[in-house]
């Protein structure tokens, strides 16, 4: 099994580091009354994961913007 350290936590979501040095993002679904959610991607460097979790937001934003979202 995997040893994760916990970094930071932004805008919701937690940034983990995994064996290999990767960053990877996950959030508790505790926060947002929602399933918990991990991204698929792993990151090299945090700014990168910092970049997909704002992408992540702006895209949730759109949607309920839209209607879209419940």
């Amino acid at each position: 099994m995997e040893n994760i350290k916990m970094i930071t936590r932004y805008r919701t979501f937690d940034i983990k580091m995994n064996d290999s040095r990767k960053f990877i993002i996950t959030f508790d679904s505790q926060f947002l009354n929602r399933f918990p959610y991990e991204f698929e991607e792993s990151f090299e460097i945090i700014s990168e994961a910092r970049d997909a979790i704002d992408r992540y937001w702006r895209n949730e934003n759109r949607k309920f913007s839209e209607g879209m979202l419940i």
